[in-house]
């Protein structure tokens, strides 16, 4: 995933890096992933170690694993708490902002995300859930929203960006672009 990320984020802004979080109950900025750094920055924060048998061939704790208490990690996830950050810290002019948002265990109770992208709404953010095809709750409800606010036209859910590694990149970048670009074209109010 974030090797896509930093290859989506080049060919939108070349130069830019792209600009991890992490969420659980809180959300955190991780550092700047750029393509020259991303092996080293997967290391770090992306992959969870795996633990050895002997304490002597214990790989050493990544940055992900020593920040696990600070990051409350492997604890409640917060989608709503990720919104409201992230849209927080855009810049309020500028060019449109995509964040892609990787949900893996979406929580029982859609309000208050819905609660969040709606604020977001005017917001020059669009929102690109990404998950796996089986993330049907996050799905409906997204779907759910739609119907409910058809104003929040800045959130779009992509299901296939966890595909295997032999797909061409194309396939999968075309699917996320594509919402992102009929979204920009859109007039604002």
């Amino acid at each position: 995933m974030a090797r896509r990320a930093v290859t989506l984020g080049e060919f939108l802004a070349p130069g830019a890096g792209v600009e991890p979080w992490i969420y659980t109950a809180r959300t955190h900025r991780l550092p700047q992933l750029l393509p020259a750094n991303a092996a080293e920055w997967i290391e770090d924060w992306a992959v969870v170690p795996p633990k050895s048998l002997l304490t002597r061939d214990a790989p050493p704790d990544n940055q992900l694993l020593a920040n696990t208490k600070r990051f409350g990690l492997f604890g409640f996830d917060d989608e709503a708490e990720a919104v409201r950050a992230i849209a927080a810290s855009l810049p309020k002019d500028g060019a449109p902002t995509l964040v892609l948002f990787h949900v893996w265990a979406p929580g029982d109770d859609g309000t208050p995300l819905a609660d969040q992208l709606e604020a977001a709404s005017g917001a020059n953010v669009f929102w690109q859930f990404l998950g796996d095809p089986d993330s049907g709750h996050v799905l409906w409800h997204l779907d759910e929203l739609r119907a409910e606010a058809p104003h929040i036209t800045n959130v779009s859910f992509y299901r296939w960006w966890n595909m295997p590694q032999g797909v061409p990149e194309y396939l999968l970048f075309r699917g996320p672009l594509k919402p992102f670009v009929r979204w920009c074209r859109q007039p604002k109010n």
